[in-house]
This record gives structure tokens, sequence and C-alpha cells, in this order.
């Protein structure tokens, strides 16, 4: 509608101020004025007009100055600038006001039918210039939106093509790399027994071949875990019998603090034991990882709706939030060891368990891992 349309007259001259403002507001515009260069460009500050009205010869600051600074200000430079004048009408005036950055010039007298096409003319080429401009950037945000489309179709095929292969290498060298493993694990048990007096130099190299060696393990088992279908041997368990089997075989360093919280009445699993040790020492291994300095690692379980919930929360540095939707991708990991099946294997067991796993994070909070199963 007209009257959501602002033009700003601006010009020294009150008679043609009143006499331009009756033509436009007689056509249903909403007219501001200005008597001088500085206070229309105060105005159009802060009114934001669709269109200004400039004359040339104006106290403080003349219309071409102040048609320069509008067009060289980033905020304004949209602004619609039509300079009229009486006095400057010749070809070279008109030339400058318009290498100024005037959209169109206007010389005095001027019918008053004359004045109104032209300025509707303009406002509909300002119309039609902020309809291009919402077309280009829709065609913007849809080019970026298919390129992003683009690129995660590739890395999820990179990434297939990824799992294809090691899914081939588990199957056919994974056993096999185990068998050296054992006897360098072996070996080193070895030599901790038999050199319990060695200098600190040889206990830390074994420290360091036992330390890598079970990385290796790690790395094999996850391989192998997520390449072949599992099947599940269900039993009941109760949730503190799972724990403490996880912490038997799983042992946390001296640097974490752990607490657990499970309720009386807790229901009973009915869940292959084996498998969600794996899965909780998994997650509580992780949790430890995100605190090299130490920590405080919780263990809860509570009953929400038709559901046990078993939550593995730590203190550690938290996940970015562009790392979030990631986590349970094969081969994502943010760790410098490790090929990132860790958590997608753990995500397959506890779903052919009949469960679920969610994650939430904050960076430098720490992160919660929730496991839901339902009742044995």
């Amino acid at each position: 509608m007209k009257e959501a349309v602002k033009i700003l007259i601006a010009d020294d001259n009150p008679v043609i101020i009143a006499a331009t403002r009756r033509v436009l507001e007689s056509a249903g515009y909403t007219v501001i004025s200005a008597r001088d260069g500085e206070e229309a460009l105060e105005v159009t500050r802060t009114q934001r007009p669709n269109l200004l009205l400039l004359d040339v010869n104006m106290p403080k600051m003349d219309g071409l100055e102040t048609c320069r600074r509008i067009k060289s200000d980033p905020q304004l430079a949209g602004t619609f600038i039509i300079i009229m004048s009486g006095t400057h009408t010749d070809s070279d005036s008109q030339v400058n006001g318009l290498n100024m950055g005037a959209d169109g010039y206007i010389p005095r007298p001027i019918a008053n039918r004359e004045l109104l096409a032209r300025v509707e003319a303009m406002l509909r080429i300002q119309a039609a210039e902020q309809t291009i401009k919402k077309y280009s950037e829709s065609l913007e945000e849809l080019v970026a939106e298919r390129t992003r489309d683009l690129r995660e179709a590739q890395e999820k095929l990179v990434r297939q093509e990824r799992l294809a292969a090691l899914g081939q290498l588990a199957g056919s060298v994974g056993h096999e790399l185990r068998n050296p493993l054992t006897v360098i694990s072996n070996a080193v048990y070895f030599l901790k027994l038999v050199q319990p007096d060695a200098d600190q130099k040889i206990k830390e190299y074994l420290a360091l071949i036992e330390k890598e060696t079970g990385n290796a393990e790690k790395i094999i088992s996850d391989l192998l875990d997520f390449a072949r279908i599992q099947r599940v041997e269900r039993e009941t368990i109760t949730v503190p019998e799972l724990v403490e089997r996880v912490l038997q075989r799983y042992p946390l360093p001296d640097s974490v603090n752990i607490s657990l919280d499970f309720p009386v009445g807790l229901p009973s699993l009915n869940v292959d034991a084996r498998q969600m040790e794996q899965v909780f020492g998994n997650l509580a291994l992780n949790a430890c990882q995100a605190m090299e300095h130490g920590g405080q690692l919780k263990i809860s379980a509570a009953v929400e709706a038709d559901s046990v919930k078993i939550a593995v929360q730590d203190n550690g540095e938290g996940i970015t939030p562009e790392n979030m939707s990631k986590l349970f991708e094969p081969l994502f990991s943010t760790k410098p060891s490790g090929i990132g099946l860790g958590l997608p294997v753990c995500k397959n067991l506890v779903e052919a368990n009949g469960g679920q796993i969610k994650a939430e994070s904050q960076p430098g909070v720490g992160s919660t891992f929730t496991v839901y199963f339902p009742p044995g």
C-alpha cells in the first residue's frame, strides 16, 4: 500500500516542500521533510525513507554531497535518490548528479502528473530490485543447501566404501593380528614378572608397550564387532551387578573418582550381559579419556516411563555441537588414536538388545551417555 511508502523531501525552500508534499500526499504517500543536507542525512539514518527527493542548493551540506554520503554508507546505500533542481538543469549537472550515485535527476519546473509518474516509476524499479535481491538470496541459500547435501552424500559414500573395505579386512586378518599381539602381551607380562627390580626406564617402556598393545587389541575388537552380525544371548541381570562386572573388567585410572547411584527396587534387565559390559566399559573409558587430568565419573540408573535408563556422566572437556551429530557414525573420531568404531559398536549392541542410546554434551562442562532398556 502507498501509505507504507515513505518519501523524504529535502529542500531549503518551504514553498517547494509544501507544494511537493500536497502532490505526493494526495496520491497516498507518507511524506517527511528536511531543510538542509545535514538534516536530510540524519532523517535518512533514523527513518529510512523509500525515496529521497533531494534539492541541489541547500545550506550546511549541498544535495550532491548529501547524495554521496548516503550512497557511500552501507546501511543507507539502498535508499533511492532523485535529485531535483531548478538552477542546475544542464546536461553536465545531471551527469554529475548521477555520478554521485543518484538514481534519477529531474530538472524543475515539472508538472505534477510527471512528478508522480517519475516517482511511481522509481518505486517500481525499487520494488523490482528488492524482489530480485530476495530471489538472489533464496537462490544462494538453495545452492548452499544443495552443496551441503551433495557433500554429505559424498562423505556417506566414502564412509560406506571404507566400511566395506574394513569389513573385508576384519574378516580376513583380524584374528591373525590378534596372535602376535597376544605374544607381545605375554612377553611384557613375563618381563615384568622376572624383572621386578628393573630400572625405571625399562618399566616405563614396558608400560608403554602394554598400553599400546591394549589400544591395538581394542581396535581389532572394534573391527570384528562392527563387521560381524551380533547374536544376543540374554540373561537376567540387575544394574548394580552389571556395573560391578564392568568396573572389574575395565578398571579406571586412579585420577578418576567414581560415584554410583542406583535406587532401591530398580527393575532387572534381560540383556546379553557380556555385550553390555562391552558397551558400558567403552562409555566409561571414553569418559576417562575426556578427563585427561582426572575428574568425576558418575554412573546412575532410574526408571523413566517404560524404560530403565543407565547414564554415564563425566565432567570432562565435552563435545562440540558440530561433532554431536556425527558421534555414532562409523569411522568418525576426534581422538588421535583409534578408528572411530567404538560408539557405533556400542549403538549396534544396544539396539541388538532392544535398547536405545543417546548423548548430551556441553563443551567445557562434560558429557552424558544414556542407555534405555525395556525392563526385564
